[in-house]
């Protein structure tokens, strides 16, 4: 009976672990990225440029190792007329910066990292005020955004 009940305890142990990685906490090798409870984004217990709005609902996930930085990608919850916004945070040994803010507004994203950059695709996205033909035309669409060496572009065009 102790065995089961050691092995559970491991199983909700590692489970709140991987948790704290994909949500509020994010260790990186130059120190953690963490979501205040306030919704500030803070590194190394610091407030990071530019502030997010507050109760702007932000989530971390995705750590990347990326030659001399780790890279984190920061999803700011909007609601209906625009559920997701994204950023990616650098961090490096000389401190931490965030790149604007990226997206089609969906928060249907299929993220892949090759060599030196990570891509983020999504559909396009119209709001539920929107009429059907441009809700339907607009998830059609797919936006591609390209993260290396700290700047984001959508078709080759650095994003502002």
């Amino acid at each position: 009976m102790r065995k089961y009940i050691f092995g559970i305890t491991l199983l909700l142990l590692a489970g709140a672990s991987a948790m704290a990685q994909e949500g509020n906490i994010i260790t990186t090798r130059f120190g953690a990225l963490t979501i205040s409870d306030a919704g500030t984004l803070l590194f190394k217990g610091n407030p990071l440029d530019p502030p997010f709005e507050e109760d702007a609902g932000l989530s971390l996930s995705q750590l990347n190792q990326l030659g001399d930085a780790d890279v984190v990608l920061v999803t700011q919850d909007g609601g209906k007329a625009c559920p997701a916004l994204y950023y990616f945070v650098t961090v490096k040994e000389s401190g931490a910066k965030i790149t604007h803010a990226f997206g089609s507004c969906s928060d249907l994203i299929k993220i892949n990292r090759t060599h030196d950059s990570i891509s983020v695709s999504m559909p396009g996205y119209q709001g539920p005020f929107e009429s059907k033909r441009s809700q339907s035309k607009a998830a059609r669409e797919r936006h591609v955004f390209i993260y290396r060496a700290g700047v984001v572009t959508e078709n080759g065009k650095p994003v502002k």
